[in-house]
């Protein structure tokens, strides 16, 4: 099952802005990254894929679409976030998939049901109002409500959660 921040904090973060959700939740949260996924993943690699994202902003997206921080949720969030950049096409699709299967270490290495949820959070990303979340300026935002980003954007939580995780 998803770890959902709503819940499993008993918080109601949708009341709680932007900077103060991301202080409680990701604080000690701070993971040293292999190259080769800063490679593909970080705005300042010349080789990285639509989609990318700083961590920082990334962890937002985790925040907005109420997932946490187990595998399947992080393949939900990259998922949703190269869905969601109308830039992505099939050979990124290709090369992504590839090098989170097979060449990406451990624990960034996507299991089939990390590609499930990967595949569902795309799909969610490609459907939601705003596009290219990815290259949004979020630190305008740190003081809004998640409630209200979620509007903004679009996010609906009991979409996410009916699209559940497998």
């Amino acid at each position: 099952m998803a770890f959902d921040l709503d819940e499993n904090f008993q918080l109601d973060i949708a009341q709680m802005n932007l900077k103060k959700v991301h202080a409680i939740i990701f604080s000690l949260h701070k993971p040293k990254i292999p190259f080769v996924v800063w490679l593909l993943e970080n705005p300042k690699s010349p080789l990285a894929l639509p989609g990318k994202i700083s961590l920082r902003h990334h962890d937002y997206i985790h925040i907005l679409l109420g997932r946490g921080i187990s595998p399947q949720d992080e393949a939900f969030v990259i998922g949703f976030t190269m869905g969601n950049d109308l830039k992505t096409n099939q050979l990124h699709l290709f090369i992504y998939k590839l090098f989170v299967k097979f060449i990406y270490p451990y624990p960034y290495k996507f299991s089939s049901l990390d590609l499930i949820n990967f595949n569902l959070g795309f799909i969610y990303g490609r459907n939601i109002r705003i596009k290219q979340i990815n290259e949004i300026n979020f630190e305008i935002y740190q003081d809004e409500p998640i409630g209200n980003l979620r509007n903004i954007f679009g996010i609906n939580p009991d979409d996410i959660k009916l699209i559940g995780e497998y």
